[in-house]
């Protein structure tokens, strides 16, 4: 009998706001999350970092977005990820209710991210994802412009 071992599973995890939207319009609206989670849903896309969702896509990735919004914005993110050709096989967010800091429950949701693809990494202009995440064994692809708290 033979047995075959799966390769390792891979996934690319974009951020939403900063990452795949280009939300440098809205930057203001920041200290109001809600407001600017909603606000960022009728950004443009940020072209480069969709072109490389779409690279991973094509490679054989498994291409996952995340948002520190809450789950009262699901279809309207999902509205806009069609709008924009983003293939994402699933979008990491938190629950409805969940006040916790953006950074907390982006830590969280990358470690489970993490449990299930043993290969992950993820673009974010957090900079507070990128502190987290590192030490999670978490690739971290930084991008530019980030306006928020980094605590």
């Amino acid at each position: 009998m033979t047995t075959v071992i799966a390769p390792p599973r891979t996934a690319v995890v974009f951020d939403l706001e900063g990452g795949l939207i280009n939300v440098s319009r809205i930057h203001h609206l920041a200290g109001d999350a809600s407001q600017f989670h909603r606000a960022s849903l009728g950004c443009p896309a940020n072209r480069k970092v969709l072109a490389a969702a779409h690279r991973a896509h094509q490679s054989g990735k498994t291409v996952l977005v995340m948002t520190g919004g809450d789950r009262r914005l699901e279809q309207l993110v999902r509205v806009w990820l069609g709008r924009n050709g983003v293939p994402a096989a699933t979008v990491l967010m938190r629950c409805r209710g969940d006040y916790r800091p953006g950074a907390v429950v982006k830590r969280e949701r990358l470690r489970a991210a993490r449990r299930q693809f043993p290969s992950l990494t993820v673009w974010s202009a957090d900079p507070s994802v990128t502190r987290l995440s590192k030490p999670d064994g978490i690739d971290v692809v930084a991008l530019p412009g980030y306006w928020g708290d980094t605590q």
